[in-house]
Order: structure tokens, then C-alpha cells, then sequence
């Protein structure tokens, strides 16, 4: 009973984190639309029946019973049509409210459709307070509101938890010293009465010693200490025991163990196995402890963490090829790879259920995760597809070259850039949408990642 609540709380915090970010990415087109003039009628959060709504102003606020998604409606959100001048209607057509012709094929009533949606909301006095009138730099502002409140509230919460709570790392204390050295651990041999004794239990080290320097070089990672290391030479290690500082001379043998990078992390090989490497050991493990990071080093973490996302988007196609074929397969799935909102709310709920972690380490996973899908946010709605937030922002940008070639060749002005006809694209691009999330709800559902 205690671990199902802590699995539905995992959720219900993932769940309240999503409706949040959801809601700050709409006040993000929400607060300029307004301060620019545009009328407003609506601001939801998720999708389907209304929960719960109130209107301030002349906008209705409300909360939807599917969150997975939201958004605000401004009026004349694309131009009207262009008449051309001695144009004539056809036979089998009529005319739209614009006096242009209507055409009766699908993609034709699509566009007429995104022209007048939410025209139900105007009145004579808003005939200025139409979206596409704005200057393009205003409406790129309102565009870019709603990714950058994502990518700004995804670094918040990657800082707070980083430099508030800290993430484990590898310390200084060492947590098991061990009998002897097993020259190659891939063979998963243990210790026998008649290897030598360990380096480190010859030097005399023991458990709970913190080394604080070795030749003199203050101790900040093993990793990049371990260089100063040699086979056969003795070190010099500065070693705090209980509250005295102490030197222990050590003198490292060579064994096979797994290469690292710069960043401690493994090196594989085409296999995805470790490279093993001979390096000089001491026969020590060293535990992981929680470390708080620098505001900086927190910032940088960010950064990086953007960008793999927005790797993760530019391979989204074979992403989904790997999700679908695991699926299909019954394969393990990658733990690294793409994930619904179901998945998400699966892998909080599961470290929220773990014994292996306290309850500080559960909250910081499930900030983190928050986090991470809200560089997501940021990242996919980038994307210059339409209805997308970066598909409107591309039309800005073509917009406002095209009106530069104009003004060059010294002609008139071209108006506002028409993306209502681009609506065909833009079905094709839900529809693709929505194949995408049903894949990756049913992969959630049948073949979970495991952690």
C-alpha cells in the first residue's frame, strides 16, 4: 500500500510539474499578446472538458481534463486573403465574408477556416487588435514567449537542484578497501589467499580515510588525480583520519581497468562494452557523496543538457524507429531514448517507490525530470514547422526578408506573410504529430523503459 502511494505521489508531482510548465509556456505568449494590444479570449491549460474556468477581463481563463497540452487564442492570427484586382468568380464557387472565392475542396475550407477562427470574439472595436497587425519584431516576441519561459524555468530548476541539492559524486572518503588487486576486473575474479596484499592495505589506508592531496596536488576528482599516478613510483598521499591529517607513502601496481573521458565517464567500444586500458591502482573504492555545484557549473550542466536534446529532436526519426522495433520485439528499450508523457510519469513513479535513494534524492530526480521536459518544450517548439511556435517564427523571418527584397527593388510593400495557405502542411504535420504520440503512449504502456 505504501509503495503504490508513493508511485501515484511520483506522478501526481511529475503531473503538477507538467501543468505548470504548460502553463508558464502559455503566459509566455499570453503577457506580451496583451502588452502589445492583441485581444485575448481564451487561456487554457490541457485539453478536453472544463474543469474549472473564470474570466478577468476580456479573457477566460480555464483548466481542461486531459493535460497534455495548452494554449490561448488571439484573434486574427492569420491575414485575410488577398483580392486581386478584376478578379471573377468561377463557376462552382462563391464568395467568402472577404469577397474572395471560396473554393468547396478540403485544404481550401482548411485555410478559409484558420482565417476566420475565433472571429466569433471580435467586435467593431477590434478591428486593430488583430494579431497579424503587429509589427514582425512584436509578433516574434509573442512567439518566442512561450519557448523561452520553457528554457528559462528548465534552468531555474536545474540550478536550484544543482547548486541547492547537490548531485552525487564520486568523494574523497574512501568506502571499501580492498584485500588484493585483480590485475583484470572484467574477468569478475575475486580475491584469493595467495594474490598480494593491495597497495593501499600495505600502505596501511583505511575505510573512511579522506585523501586530500596526492604529491602535494589538492584532491578535486580521482579521475583527473589518478594521472599523477605511476606503476612502481611512490605517491605521496595527504590523508585525513578522523580529524588528523596524516602522510601515507604508496607505491601503485598496474591492472586492466575500464578507460574514462574527461568527464568521468565510461569509454565504449563498438559493442558498447568498456574499453579496458592498464592503468596504475592503489586497490581503493571511493564513495559517492551529495555535492552542490557552482551557479556556474550548474549553468553550464544546462546548456548541455539542451543540446542533447536538441540532438535527441534532429535523430527523432530513427528514434521512433528504434522505439517501434523494441516494441514490436519485446527488445529492451533505450533508457536514454525518446518517451511519452505516460513514460515519464511511469519513471517518476518508479524512483519515487525506490529504497536505494532518500526522500532528497527523490525530489531532485523528479525537479530534474521537470526540468529536462521543459528543455524538451523549448527545444520541439523551435522546430520551424507550423502550427508549432517556430513554424510562426520562420514566417516572421521570411516575412521580413521578403519585405527587405521589396524594399530594395523599391516596390510596394508586400503585407504580411500569408501562412494560413500553408494549413495543408500543417494538417500533415498534426496528423504526424499525433502518430508520433500514440506510438510512444502504446511503446510506454506495452514495452516500458526499465531503470
Amino acid at each position: 500500500m505504501v509503495e503504490t502511494l508513493w508511485y501515484l505521489g511520483g506522478i501526481v508531482f511529475v503531473a503538477i510539474g507538467i501543468a505548470v510548465s504548460i502553463g508558464l509556456h502559455e503566459i509566455g505568449h499570453l503577457w506580451p499578446a496583451k502588452k502589445f494590444g492583441v485581444k485575448v479570449p481564451n487561456y487554457a491549460i490541457g485539453f478536453g472538458p472544463t474543469l474549472y474556468k473564470f474570466t478577468r477581463g476580456e479573457t477566460t481563463y480555464s483548466l481542461k481534463l486531459i493535460p497534455l497540452g495548452g494554449y490561448i487564442t488571439m484573434i486574427g492570427m492569420y491575414p485575410p486573403a488577398k483580392v486581386k484586382v478584376g478578379s471573377k468568380v468561377k463557376a462552382g464557387k462563391s464568395l467568402d465574408v472577404d469577397g474572395n472565392q471560396k473554393n468547396k475542396s478540403f485544404f481550401a475550407d482548411m485555410i478559409l477556416s484558420a482565417r476566420e477562427a475565433h472571429s466569433e470574439h471580435v467586435t467593431p472595436a477590434d478591428k486593430n487588435r488583430m494579431f497579424y497587425q503587429l509589427p514582425v519584431w512584436k509578433r516574434m516576441i509573442v512567439m518566442l514567449g512561450g519557448p523561452l519561459m520553457n528554457l528559462l524555468l528548465g534552468t531555474a530548476i536545474m540550478v536550484a537542484v544543482l547548486v541547492g541539492f547537490g548531485t552525487n559524486q564520486q568523494s574523497n572518503r574512501i568506502a571499501e578497501v580492498s584485500p588484493c588487486v585483480v590485475s583484470d576486473v572484467s574477468s569478475q575474479r575475486q580475491c584469493v589467499e595467495s594474490d598480494p596484499p593491495s597497495p593501499a592495505v600495505t600502505a596501511g589506508l583505511e575505510k573512511n580515510d579522506r585523501i586530500e592531496a596526492i604529491n602535494g596536488v589538492k584532491f578535486e576528482n580521482w579521475n583527473s588525480l589518478s594521472q599523477l599516478l605511476s606503476v612502481g613510483s611512490i605517491a605521496n598521499l595527504s590523508v585525513l583520519r578522523g580529524e588528523e591529517l596524516i602522510d601515507i607513502q604508496v607505491t601503485p601496481v598496474a591492472a586492466l581497468r575500464a578507460k574514462t573521458d574527461e568527464n568521468g565517464q565510461l569509454v565504449l567500444d563498438s559493442n558498447s562494452q568498456p574499453v579496458m586500458v592498464e592503468r596504475p591502482v592503489l586497490g581503493i573504492i571511493f564513495d559517492v557523496e551529495r555535492k552542490p555545484d557552482t551557479v556556474i557549473g550548474a549553468l553550464q550542466k544546462s546548456g548541455e543538457s539542451v543540446a542533447l536534446v536538441g540532438q535527441m529532436i534532429m535523430t527523432l526519426p530513427q528514434q521512433l524507429t528504434d522505439v517501434a522495433i523494441a516494441t514490436v520485439t519485446s527488445q529492451p528499450r533505450n533508457p536514454n531514448g525518446a518517451v511519452s508523457i505516460v513514460g515519464i510519469a511511469q519513471i517518476s513513479g518508479t524512483v519515487a517507490t525506490t529504497d536505494e535513494v532518500d526522500a532528497a534524492d527523490k525530489i531532485a530526480t523528479g525537479l530534474l525530470i521537470i526540468g529536462s521536459l521543459n528543455f524538451a518544450l523549448f527545444a520541439f517548439n523551435m522546430l520551424p514547422l507550423l502550427p508549432l511556435d517556430g513554424g510562426h517564427i520562420a514566417g516572421g523571418i521570411y516575412e521580413t526578408a521578403k519585405r527587405g527584397i521589396y524594399k530594395l527593388r523599391r516596390k510596394p510593400d508586400p503585407g504580411p506573410a500569408d501562412t494560413a495557405l500553408l494549413m495543408p502542411i500543417t494538417w500533415f504535420v498534426f496528423i504526424a504529430l499525433m502518430a508520433m504520440s500514440a506510438l510512444l503512449i502504446i511503446a510506454d504502456l506495452v514495452n516500458p523503459i526499465s531503470i
